[in-house]
């Protein structure tokens, strides 16, 4: 009984059930609409989607997360990177010229004298900041800029948009001159 309990609050605690309103029963409960996406979607899903419970950025609050709830990972995946690429042209002013975008924008404006280079780190930790944004743009936004990419793993995506969360608080930091 101990483990059915356990069970049953388990259950509850992650909205996959709720009170039927609609009975007349003390106790009745129905499937919720959450359970019903985890009965179809499986457990992978519903870690994935406890995984991104977190408060993210109020632009990947906006972007990426309500199209991650919908099943669309691919989406949300772009669609947070290409936060990242947007608020980093936007904070560097760069990304006029033509050629100004993805990994090539993340180079000039993170390099030794880019608008977004922080003198304060060391060289090799500036470095390291401008690879993990250039690598970060190149690996999960532009394949999506450019073809159909499968992302049917939802912790996969998840990960992607905390990727993203935490490349736009790392920008936050940056005092732009």
């Amino acid at each position: 009984m101990g483990a059915l309990s356990e069970a049953w609050g388990w259950i509850e605690n992650r909205g996959l059930i709720a009170w039927d309103l609609g009975q007349d029963t003390t106790g009745a409960f129905l499937i919720s609409r959450k359970g019903h996406q985890f009965l179809n979607d499986g457990l992978n899903w519903l870690k994935a989607v406890e995984r991104l419970d977190v408060d993210l950025v109020p632009a990947l609050e906006r972007t990426a997360r309500p199209q991650f709830l919908r099943g669309d990972f691919e989406i949300a995946a772009f669609a947070a990177m290409k936060e990242v690429e947007v608020q980093v042209r936007a904070r560097s002013g760069l990304g006029t010229a033509p050629d100004e975008i993805g990994t090539k924008l993340m180079v000039k404006a993170f390099k030794p004298g880019g608008p977004l280079f922080r003198e304060e780190l060391e060289g090799g930790e500036s470095t390291a900041q401008m690879n993990l944004f250039q690598g970060a743009i190149g690996l999960f936004k532009n394949p999506s800029s450019h073809r159909r990419v499968d992302f049917n793993d939802a912790t996969e995506a998840a990960e992607i948009v905390l990727l993203a969360d935490l490349l736009l608080r790392l920008l936050d930091k940056i005092e732009v001159p």
